[in-house]
């Protein structure tokens, strides 16, 4: 697919092919991936005994953070997301494919059932997505106001501060309490050292 890709756009093969027969090593968690560069700028598999010239490692804690990551097309994000280690320059070039580099999904989906079906399947797809994400903070919301408010669960804000406030004041006479008795503890053990 990355292939597919690349063929589409030459400006990015012209970017790899100055990197040809370079390999590069990316690891995503416990997932290892190797490919070498081809002379036209395509990529293939390579062995992964091959030293790689660069490793691109995104720590297994770090990876639900590569989707937002690319969103952002902020090369330094990346690098700050990324250990690299090897070849800058082809470093540099595969964090540059990575910011730039799109799939089309209008186009290939155009291919295959034409263009205006290919744009009214893509809107209809944002379409459900969008009610879904609508449809689930309403939900979360509901869900939010019958556990605090309906069910006695959980508090709501109002009753839970003015809970706080309340154990504040008692915790405030508990404290004068404590004063006063220890007074009169005091009181009480001098009163029968007299006596003694």
């Amino acid at each position: 697919m990355l292939n597919k890709l690349l063929q589409r756009e030459s400006w990015a093969r012209d970017r790899l092919s100055r990197h040809s027969g370079k390999t590069a090593r990316f690891m995503l968690g416990s997932i290892t991936v190797s490919l070498t560069i081809q002379a036209g700028g395509l990529l293939e598999p390579s062995d992964p005994v091959i030293v790689p010239d660069v490793t691109l490692t995104i720590p297994a804690n770090r990876i639900t953070q590569l989707p937002v990551v690319l969103r952002a097309r902020d090369p330094a994000l990346l690098t700050e997301l990324m250990h690299i280690q090897g070849d800058a320059g082809l470093a540099q070039a595969v964090s540059d494919l990575a910011r730039d580099l799109r799939w089309d999904i209008e186009d290939d989906l155009s291919g295959l059932v034409g263009d205006i079906a290919a744009r009214r399947l893509l809107q209809t797809g944002r379409a459900v997505v969008e009610g879904v994400q609508v449809s689930a903070e309403r939900l979360a919301g509901n869900v939010s106001e019958f556990i605090s408010e309906e069910s006695g669960l959980m508090a709501s804000r109002p009753a839970f501060n003015d809970h706080a406030a309340r154990l504040q004041g008692m915790q405030a006479l508990l404290e004068r309490l404590e004063v006063r008795v220890a007074g009169i503890a005091d009181t009480a053990l001098r009163n029968t050292q007299r006596k003694v």
